[in-house]
C-alpha cells in the first residue's frame, strides 16, 4: 500500500509538468488575476482528473454509450482551445473583462480547468493505460483507489504552488512581456487544438 501511495503522489506531481494547455492557462491565469483564481483552475482540473479516474478504476460500464463519443469530445475540445487560444493572442490588454461577483468568478476559472482536462482526449488515454498498467501489475483495488487518490492529492499541491510561484514573478515582468506569455500561451493553445483533430482525424 506503502508504494501505491509513493508513486501514486509522484505520478499526479510530475503529471503536473507535461505542459499541456491546462498548465499554461495555470500560469497566465495566475499572472494576470492572482493566485486565488489560478487555484481555482487547479481546483477544477483536479477535479476533472477525479471523475476520469473514477471511471478508470471502476469500469466504464457508467459511461454512456454515444456513437461518435471520440469525436464530439476532439472537435469540442479543441474548439476551446481555439477560443482560448485567439483571445490570448489578439486581446490589447493584460486584463479581460471577468465575472465580478463572487460565484461568478468562481465558476469562471473553475469550468476553464473542469473543461480543458474533461475535453482533452490525451487525458484519457493516460489515465486509462495507468489504470490498465496498474491492473497489470497486480494492484488490488484499494491499491489503485490509494494511487489515484493520492495522485490528486498532489496535483491539487503541485498546481497550487505553481500558481503562487507564476503570480509573485507578475512583479518582475513587464507589459511587453505578460503580452508575449499571453501569446506564446495562445499559441500553444491553438496548436494543442489542432493536435487533438489531427490525433483524432488525421489517420
Amino acid at each position: 500500500m506503502f508504494q501505491a501511495i509513493f508513486f501514486g503522489f509522484l505520478y499526479g506531481f510530475i503529471l503536473c509538468f507535461t505542459f499541456g494547455p491546462a498548465f499554461f492557462r495555470l500560469i497566465q491565469t495566475s499572472i494576470d488575476n492572482g493566485f486565488k483564481r489560478g487555484v481555482l483552475i487547479a481546483l477544477g482540473v483536479t477535479i476533472a482528473d477525479s471523475i476520469l479516474m473514477f471511471f478508470a478504476v471502476f469500469g466504464t460500464s457508467l459511461l454512456p454509450d454515444l456513437k461518435h463519443f471520440d469525436d464530439v469530445i476532439s472537435i469540442v475540445g479543441a474548439s476551446l482551445l481555439f477560443i482560448l487560444g485567439f483571445i490570448s493572442l489578439f486581446k490589447q490588454q493584460s486584463q479581460l473583462v471577468y465575472p465580478t461577483s463572487k460565484f461568478g468568478s468562481f465558476l469562471y476559472y473553475f469550468t476553464s480547468g473542469l473543461f480543458l482536462n474533461l475535453l482533452n482526449p490525451s487525458n484519457y488515454v493516460a489515465v486509462f493505460a495507468t489504470s490498465a498498467y496498474l491492473v497489470a501489475k497486480g494492484l488490488t483495488l484499494n491499491e489503485r483507489i490509494a494511487f489515484f487518490l493520492f495522485s490528486l492529492i498532489a496535483t491539487m499541491i503541485a498546481e497550487s504552488l505553481i500558481a503562487f510561484y507564476a503570480q509573485k514573478m507578475k512583479r518582475l515582468l513587464t507589459k511587453k512581456v505578460l503580452r508575449r506569455i499571453n501569446q506564446v500561451a495562445g499559441l500553444i493553445f491553438i496548436g494543442s487544438g489542432l493536435m487533438i483533430l489531427w490525433k483524432q482525424f488525421g489517420n
